[in-house]
C-alpha cells in the first residue's frame, strides 16, 4: 500500500511540473532578438492575453477591419508583418461599412482588431462589453482625450475637418462655415455623406453641440444655398478636384494634403470658429481569437515606427513626441469646437436623422 501511495505521489508531482513547464513556455513567434521586437512581442499587460485560458487558440493570421486610408493601413500592416512575422488578413472600408459588417457577423465574429475613423462607435462598443481592454506601454505618451483611460481603445491618429476648396475656382478661400452662404458657392457645395463618413457624422453632431439651434439654422441656410451630399470622403474630395464643386465642408485634411502633394488643385483651411479633430480608434474585440497578436498590433501602431508611418500619411500622430508631417498644419494651429464626446455618443443618431431629412 505504501508503495502504491508513493507511485501516485510521484505521478502527481510529475504532472504538476509538466503543467508549469507548459505554462511558462514561449512560442517561436513570441521570441525576439532585439529590444524593439521584445517590446512588441511581449505585451506589457497580460490580462486577456492567455488565449488557452479563454478557450481560444491563435489561428496564425490576425484579422483586422480598418477604415481608410487604405494606403496607410497597408503600410502599417506591412511594417507589422515584417517586424513580428505575424500574418494579417485585412478588410478595408468606410466606418459605416465596417460597422455594418461587424453587425452582420454578430453571431459569428471574425475580426480581432477594429480600426475606425470615428470615436463614438468605439465608446458604444465599450459600453456593450464588446472590447477587450489592453494597457499598452505607450499609453502615457498619447494626447489627452485620444484614448480610453481604462485602455479599451486608442486613438492612434487623428484627422481634422476643414473647408477643402479648388484653388483654380476659389481665389480667396472661406474663413468660416458661415462664409459658405456666399452667392459664389451657390450650388457648388458638398459635404461627405455622414451615413458613409464617420468624421462627417462627428462634425454634424459636434457643431450642434456647440451652436444649438443656431447650428440648425446654418444647416438650413446651407441647404438653401445648394449644399448636397458628396458620398464618402474620397468621392467628396474628388468632386472638388474635378471642379464639380468649389468647396467641400467637413472634409478630412490628410486626403487634401496628399492630393495637393500629388499636384492636384486643392487646399484646405480650418474655420476660425473651430472644427472637429477626430481620433481614429483602434481596439481589440472581446471575441478575438488572436489576442496576443492583437495586442502586438496595438503596440506597433503606437510605436515610434508606427507613428512615423502615421505622420507620413499626413494624419496627426497620437504620440505627443512625434512631429506631424511638415506640409500639414500642426495640432496647435487648429481651433476645436466646444463639444463633448459623451454628447456625441448619446445624441448623434437623432441629430443625424434630422440632418439627413434636411439635406436629402
Amino acid at each position: 500500500m505504501k508503495q502504491l501511495k508513493s507511485v501516485i505521489l510521484f505521478i502527481v508531482l510529475l504532472m504538476t511540473a509538466s503543467a508549469c513547464s507548459n505554462a511558462n513556455s514561449t512560442t517561436g513567434s513570441e521570441q525576439s532578438e532585439t529590444p524593439g521586437d521584445q517590446e512588441l512581442n511581449e505585451p506589457a499587460n497580460k490580462e486577456g492575453a492567455d488565449n488557452e485560458e479563454e478557450g481560444r487558440e491563435e489561428t496564425g493570421k490576425l484579422v483586422i477591419y480598418t477604415s481608410g486610408s487604405k494606403d496607410l493601413a497597408e503600410k502599417l500592416i506591412e511594417g507589422f508583418e515584417e517586424k513580428t512575422g505575424i500574418n494579417v488578413d485585412m478588410f478595408e472600408g468606410t466606418t459605416g461599412q465596417i460597422l455594418g459588417r461587424l453587425e452582420a457577423e454578430e453571431n459569428n465574429p471574425l475580426a480581432d482588431v477594429v480600426v475606425l475613423a470615428s470615436l463614438p462607435p468605439a465608446m458604444e462598443y465599450k459600453e456593450k462589453g464588446l472590447i477587450l481592454p489592453y494597457e499598452s506601454p505607450y499609453a502615457s505618451q498619447l494626447h489627452d482625450g485620444w484614448y480610453d483611460e481604462a485602455y479599451y481603445y486608442y486613438g492612434f491618429s487623428a484627422s481634422a475637418l476643414g473647408l477643402s476648396y479648388n484653388t483654380k475656382l476659389v481665389d480667396t478661400p472661406p474663413a468660416d462655415w458661415a462664409d459658405l452662404l456666399d452667392e459664389q458657392y451657390k450650388g457648388l457645395l458638398a459635404i461627405p455623406d455622414p451615413t458613409e463618413s464617420g468624421t462627417a457624422r462627428d462634425f454634424i453632431a459636434a457643431y450642434i453641440n456647440q451652436e444649438g439651434e443656431a447650428g440648425w439654422e446654418l444647416y438650413r441656410d446651407l441647404k438653401a444655398n445648394g449644399l448636397k451630399l458628396g458620398g464618402a470622403n474620397n468621392p467628396a474630395l474628388a468632386s472638388v478636384i474635378s471642379g464639380t464643386n468649389s468647396v467641400v465642408m467637413a472634409g478630412v485634411d490628410y486626403m487634401v494634403y496628399s492630393s495637393k502633394e500629388n499636384g492636384e488643385p486643392v487646399d484646405i483651411v480650418f474655420p476660425e470658429s473651430g472644427t472637429t479633430i477626430t481620433p481614429r480608434p483602434a481596439f481589440i474585440l472581446e471575441s478575438a481569437n488572436n489576442i496576443t497578436s492583437a495586442q502586438q498590433y496595438i503596440d506597433y501602431i503606437l510605436s515610434d515606427e508606427g507613428q512615423q508611418i502615421v505622420a507620413e500619411a499626413y494624419l496627426l500622430p497620437a504620440r505627443t513626441d512625434i512631429e506631424p508631417h511638415e506640409s500639414r498644419a500642426p495640432l496647435s494651429d487648429i481651433k476645436e469646437l466646444n463639444y463633448d464626446w459623451g454628447f456625441l455618443e448619446e445624441n448623434t443618431s437623432s441629430i443625424l436623422d434630422e440632418f439627413m431629412n434636411l439635406v436629402r
